[in-house]
């Protein structure tokens, strides 16, 4: 045991250590040079397509006040259980309307039926036309400082079927509804 043991510890006490090459600090390298310009923003696929897609024209804007204060109602969402469903309105006519326009966009129509001061108060009206099979939504606007929402029905491509809505919807929310081009 005692032969192992010399055996092994032998070159560590009398033999000397290699040397090696030593250790040679150098000089940190400068900070790399960063560029700091700014980046521009790349180009989304909407902004490369929409030079090239047709002007859509607003609605006029007089046309869409009047719609507006046409429409300004008081009336719930209650009130709408005697309005006949959807199915029962959605008679048979005769499509002699021009499906696109000049520049050969689509035409679409809705049917403005209400306007209101509140999301709540048009989240019931159009929950209530939706409960009649409506295709109902609402849209946020601003005028001038108050922020109104406008209850509309469609869009639909035949406009002859939202004016046979519109005189029931006019009696039974005491508005003058206005079947309006669809803008998105």
């Amino acid at each position: 045991m005692l032969l192992a043991l010399g055996v092994i510890f032998w070159p560590l006490i009398f033999d000397s250590p290699d040397l090696h090459d030593p250790i040679v600090l150098r000089p940190m390298s400068e900070k790399p040079v960063i560029d700091r310009t700014p980046i521009s923003p790349p180009e989304s696929f909407e902004a490369t397509v929409k030079q090239s897609l047709p002007e859509v024209m607003p609605i006029d804007s007089e046309v869409q006040q009047a719609a507006d204060e046409s429409t300004r109602t008081d009336v719930t969402a209650a009130e709408l259980d005697t309005l006949s469903s959807a199915e029962e309105m959605a008679g048979t006519t005769d499509m002699q309307e021009e499906l696109v326009d000049e520049q050969g966009l689509p035409l679409f129509w809705v049917l403005q039926v209400a306007t209101v001061g509140s999301a709540e108060r048009a989240d019931e009206l159009v929950a209530g036309l939706q409960g009649r099979g409506y295709r109902a939504f609402s849209k946020r606007f601003m005028r001038v400082d108050d922020v109104l929402y406008r209850v509309q029905i469609g869009p639909n491509v035949d406009q002859a079927r939202l004016q046979q809505m519109k005189p029931e919807i006019d009696g039974i929310l005491s508005v003058d509804s206005q079947v309006l081009r669809y803008v998105q």
